[in-house]
């Protein structure tokens, strides 16, 4: 765990402000040891940067060895470098649990998408559905036709029975009467189907 969270510290490309820095905590006699040994670590640091760490502890022992030091001069130059974390490996159990739940969804989801398609290899050539929607359909078109003659005649005749022989009359009644019951009946054919 201490390994992970050294590595991530911010660090900065080391400069020739810095290495100077580094020179005179070397140099100096009343320097702790362990801050000695990182500044040597930072002179043979191949990849060219210090964490900010070792650089403050520098700079709080330069400024009470009594040097002018200014931390914004040791570090002017330099650019920080980002720490990509560093991620403990997956667990595999958790693994191939995941793996298993994509399946799963990705069967589910193909069962979604072809529920209602209908495999032809197993399809039976029948006539019994063909006949029974055709059926169907034939007495919706009866029952269609005779509710218009139907509603047609009742206006005919009614006029008949209320106001005499009008042929205008009875034929006007007739029509319109016949016509919004082919209205009323087309439009619940359309809406709940056959």
């Amino acid at each position: 765990m201490a390994d992970t969270c050294k590595h991530r510290l911010p660090q900065v490309s080391i400069t020739k402000n810095i290495l100077d820095a580094v020179q005179k905590i070397i140099d100096l006699p009343n320097v702790k040891d362990s801050l000695k040994q990182q500044c040597i670590e930072v002179q043979k640091n191949e990849k060219g940067v210090v964490s900010t760490k070792v650089l403050r502890d520098i700079y709080k022992t330069l400024r009470n060895e009594g040097e002018t030091i200014f931390l914004h001069e040791m570090i002017e130059g330099a650019d920080l470098v980002p720490q990509q974390p560093v991620l403990p490996p997956r667990n595999p159990e958790l693994e191939a649990r995941i793996q298993k739940l994509k399946i799963e969804e990705e069967n589910k989801e193909y069962e979604r998408m072809t529920r209602n398609v209908q495999s032809r290899g197993k399809q039976n050539f029948s006539f019994q559905e063909d006949v029974k929607s055709m059926n169907r359909q034939m007495i919706a078109m009866l029952n269609f036709a005779l509710t218009v003659v139907a509603g047609f005649a009742f206006g005919y005749k009614g006029t008949e029975l209320v106001y005499g022989n009008i042929f205008a009359m009875q034929m006007m009644s007739g029509l319109i009467l016949g016509t919004v019951v082919f209205f009323v009946d087309l439009y619940f054919i359309l809406r709940y189907g056959v």
